[in-house]
């Protein structure tokens, strides 16, 4: 009788050993992969974050510099307009308006473009922040599925998630709101309501007071908390507040304008 060897088994181990250990390194290399990527949003996020204070000195010194230019445009044309001048003194006022009227329109075109380009910079750190934050969280369930330790904790993720202050600077101003509640993932606050009062019957002057919107929570504490044990609450929507009529006869009146409250000086 000739003896069979039974070699099947024993391949078929080695071919699922080598599947297995081909599938790990493969989920290795995906979650360093992430990680890397993690890492490298982290650091243009800082840079971002780190370049808005510049901007926003450039932007004060603009706007100061447009206002100076405005007073002495104004010094300028109240000499041009002074009754009494000689033909000479006309002339050499008027020239001097002239001259002053030119760095008053450059001062303010520098301060509009300073003031874009903080506008521009604030955008970039919210979203960069956001993007940082995606990131990480992707590096973090990455690992999980690898068994290994997440590469993030929540410290490290809330050093780069958009701040309150950074979010509110990012819509004030902007020129394309739609497109930021996007990829933000949020709708911005509503505008304070304006109410306006009737002059009174006894011949009172008018007043107006704003009115905060019935919300219990700002806008980037209303969102769903995630699931994953690492995640923070993120912002989420808020809805539009509408007309209505107060006392006196005057109105109430909600928008979901751009500008809002910032702790930054505000821009343009």
């Amino acid at each position: 009788m000739v003896a069979v060897t039974a070699t099947g088994s024993s391949s078929a181990a080695k071919v699922d050993a080598a599947e297995a250990q081909r599938r790990a390194e493969e989920a290795r290399q995906k979650a360093e992969a992430a990680r890397n990527a993690a890492e490298a949003k982290r650091k243009a996020a800082e840079a971002a974050r780190n370049a808005v204070p510049k901007a926003q000195r450039e932007a004060n010194a603009a706007r100061g510099e447009k206002a100076a230019a405005e007073k002495a445009a104004a010094a300028a044309r109240k000499a041009a307009e002074k009754p009494g001048q000689t033909p000479e003194e006309a002339k050499k006022s008027k020239e001097a308006l002239a001259a002053a009227e030119t760095k008053r329109q450059a001062a303010a075109e520098a301060s509009k473009l300073a003031a874009q380009k903080l506008q521009a910079a604030e955008e970039k750190a919210a979203l960069a922040g956001k993007q940082a934050e995606e990131a990480m969280l992707k590096a973090n369930a990455t690992a999980i599925e690898e068994n290994k330790t997440p590469p993030y904790s929540e410290k490290d993720i809330a050093k780069v998630k958009p701040t309150k202050s950074e979010l509110d600077s990012a819509f004030e101003g902007t020129s394309r709101k739609a497109e930021l509640e996007k990829l933000l993932g949020l709708t911005p606050p509503p505008q304070p309501v304006e109410v306006v009062l009737s002059p009174l019957s006894d011949g009172a002057p008018a007043s107006t007071s704003e009115e905060k919107g019935p919300f219990e929570k700002p806008f980037w504490q209303t969102h769903t908390p995630q699931t994953r044990p690492w995640l923070h609450e993120g912002p989420g929507p808020l809805g539009e507040m509408g007309q209505s009529h107060a006392p006196g006869g005057g109105t109430v009146t909600g928008s979901q304008g751009d500008g809002f409250s910032s702790p930054v000086t505000s821009k343009e």
